[in-house]
């Protein structure tokens, strides 16, 4: 019996879900594993747009590792989007990964690569706000705060949540993400998940990283010895899964 436990992570580039696992073995080249996560054709695929709660930004891009990764190929090809999706991810990387120490120079970076006038990937003109950039700048020379550029990026969010989402949904990388939503959908079994080192053990089995095929969300996986429940008389075999 499996009870899997999701827990918070944005989705890896799809080639390394695919790639060595934690024993050195390759894994995801074989054909049965091929066969398992075939894609429906683009047409069939349309209905799986009902799955989201709402078919807007946040739902579709930024609850969805793999909606982000393809958002993020679809604005890479366009230069203005592609400046305002970086520095979108930026930030985030910066407001939820950036250890203490590490903080005031990735605030740096993010300005110098971003915002500033000899940026290399400068925001779009019509979405910086010199007020708000003067702000960062002052900043910059003390503690930098955990959210020094949310305003900034509240702004950036809103308009790539607009028109460019909206042709995003047209385009062939939603198509795709749809595909992967279907393959979300099939009955879970053996095969669903792949798994990692082991995390703990317990008296009735093991918890282990596992992630989802389909999805590429990470899971914490609890295998349980039914044979050893069963001898103990515990009721606690069933499985289920449980989102966080």
């Amino acid at each position: 019996a499996v009870v899997s436990t999701q827990s918070g992570h944005y989705g890896r580039d799809l080639k390394a879900r695919e790639a060595a696992d934690g024993d050195g073995k390759r894994k995801g080249r074989s054909r049965k594993w091929k066969s398992l996560m075939k894609f429906s054709e683009a047409a069939e695929v349309q209905i799986f747009k009902k799955e989201f709660p709402e078919l807007n930004y946040d739902e579709v891009v930024s609850k969805s590792p793999i909606g982000r990764l393809l958002f993020t190929d679809y604005c890479n090809e366009t230069e203005e989007l592609r400046c305002c999706n970086k520095f979108l991810n930026d930030v985030d990387n910066y407001e939820k990964l950036a250890p203490e120490e590490q903080r005031l120079n990735l605030a740096q970076k993010i300005y110098q690569q971003c915002l500033c006038d000899e940026a290399e990937s400068r925001l779009p003109d019509h979405l910086i706000d010199h007020e708000k950039v003067k702000e960062v700048e002052d900043k910059l020379l003390g503690e930098s705060p955990r959210y020094i550029y949310s305003q900034i990026a509240s702004t950036v969010r809103d308009y790539l949540s607009g028109d460019p989402f909206a042709k995003y949904v047209e385009s062939k990388y939603f198509t795709r993400q749809l595909q992967w939503k279907q393959l979300e959908k099939k009955p879970i079994g053996k095969h669903t998940f792949r798994h990692y080192r082991v995390l703990g053990k317990g008296g009735f089995g093991e918890v282990c990283a596992t992630q989802s095929r389909a999805s590429g969300k990470m899971y914490a996986e609890k295998k349980l010895n039914k044979k050893r429940i069963k001898k103990e008389k515990s009721t606690d075999c069933d499985s289920a899964l449980i989102p966080l």
